[in-house]
C-alpha cells in the first residue's frame, strides 16, 4: 500500500451554519450547535487519503490545549500516522470559526500563529524515507516553510526518489506577484504536481487566463499542472495535452470547506494508481463533490469503492484539448 507524508497546516475548526451574508448588519443571528471539527490543508488531505484507503501520516504543530488534544484524538480515530506531529510549549493550536452560508460558501476567522512556527526541522526524517510521496498543503502562508523549509523538504524527498506535490493556501493576497514568486520558487523548482486554486494561481503568476497561467509556470518543468477552478472543475495540463474536466451538477454544497483539500487527496489518490490525468482529475472531482455535502472539512469524505463507482458511472464529459495558444 502507498504511503503519502502530508506537511503543513493543523488546524481547529468550529464550523458555523447557516450564518446569513449580511451578518455584520445583523445584531443576533441562530446557528446550529457548534461541534469542533479538523481543518488545515495537511490535515484535510491525510484525512482524506486515509478514508480512500492509503496509509497517511501528518507533520505539524499543535498547542498544549484541549484543541490539540482534539486533534490528536481525531486523527487516531481515523488513523493518520500522527509521529510527526509536535506539541508547542507556549502557543495555543491553530483555531478557525467558519461562517457557512445557506449555499455552502463559507468565511473564515482564523487564529493561525502557530503554523508560522513549522520548521523543516520539525518533520521526522524516517516519514520522509517511509512515504512514496511527499505533500506540502500550505505554501504562501507558513513563513518558515516558504523561507527555505519547503524547498529542503522537497530536495530530500526527491533525492530519496519520492514524488512531491504542493498547493497553496494565501494568507495576504496584498502582496503582489514578484513577492510570493520569488518566494516560492525554491520549492517550484523541487516540485512535480502543483495544485493551486484559480485566484492563488493568478496571484503568483499574474496572468488571469488558463494558457497564461499555464505557460508562466511551464518553466519550472512539472510533471502536472492542475488548477483548481472551484465550483467550475479543474484544470489540467502535463505541459503537452490540456483536459477541463467539470464538476456535478447533483451534488448540492453544504459546506465548501476542505473541498479543494479533498480534491488533492484524491488527485493524489489516483495518481498513485496509475491513471491517466483526465482520469485521476475526475476523480479528484468527484471526491470533492461527496465533500461538499456535509458540514465539516472532511465531513463527506467518501470511501474509494463509493467514489471509484461514481466515476465510472459518469466517466463522460472529459474533455482533452491540445495545448491552446
Amino acid at each position: 500500500m502507498k504511503k503519502v507524508l502530508c506537511v503543513g497546516l493543523v488546524i481547529c475548526d468550529t464550523p458555523l451554519i447557516p450564518v446569513p451574508e449580511s451578518i455584520m448588519q445583523m445584531d443576533v443571528c441562530q446557528v446550529e450547535s457548534p461541534k469542533n471539527s479538523t481543518g488545515g490543508d495537511a490535515l484535510n488531505v491525510a484525512i482524506t487519503l486515509t478514508k480512500l484507503g492509503l496509509k497517511a501520516s501528518l507533520s505539524g504543530l499543535i498547542g498544549n490545549d484541549s484543541n490539540g488534544d482534539f486533534i490528536l484524538n481525531h486523527l487516531h480515530e481515523v488513523g493518520v500516522d500522527t509521529r510527526g506531529i509536535s506539541r508547542h510549549p507556549s502557543l495555543g493550536t491553530a483555531a478557525s470559526y467558519v461562517l457557512i452560508e445557506n449555499n455552502g460558501k463559507r468565511h473564515f476567522i482564523v487564529s493561525g500563529a502557530l503554523n508560522a512556527e513549522l520548521k523543516y526541522e520539525h518533520i521526522p526524517q524516517d516519514l520522509i524515507e517511509e512515504a512514496d510521496l511527499v505533500y506540502f498543503g500550505s505554501a504562501m502562508c507558513m513563513s518558515a516553510m516558504d523561507q527555505g523549509g519547503a524547498a529542503a523538504l522537497f530536495k530530500k524527498a526527491r533525492s530519496l526518489g519520492k514524488i512531491t506535490v504542493a498547493d497553496t493556501a494565501v494568507a495576504n493576497p496584498n502582496l503582489d506577484t514578484d513577492y510570493y514568486r520569488n518566494l516560492l520558487e525554491p520549492m517550484l523548482k523541487e516540485t512535480d504536481i502543483f495544485i493551486p486554486s484559480y485566484e492563488e494561481a493568478v496571484l503568483l503568476t499574474g496572468k488571469a487566463d488558463l494558457p497564461g497561467i499555464r505557460d508562466a509556470l511551464a518553466p519550472y518543468k512539472f510533471t502536472l499542472l492542475v488548477v483548481k477552478l472551484g465550483s467550475k472543475g479543474c484544470y489540467v495540463t502535463d505541459f503537452k495535452q490540456e483536459w477541463t474536466i467539470p464538476t456535478f451538477a447533483e451534488f448540492k454544497p453544504v459546506d465548501t470547506t476542505g473541498a479543494g483539500d479533498s480534491f488533492t487527496g484524491g488527485f493524489i489518490q489516483g495518481y498513485l494508481i496509475g491513471w491517466p490525468p483526465e482520469t485521476v482529475a475526475l476523480f479528484a472531482n468527484t471526491v470533492a463533490s461527496f465533500n461538499v455535502t456535509k458540514v465539516g472539512a472532511t465531513g463527506g469524505v467518501p470511501d474509494f469503492k463509493t467514489a471509484y463507482s461514481y466515476v465510472t458511472e459518469h466517466a463522460g464529459g472529459v474533455e482533452r484539448f491540445p495545448l491552446s495558444n
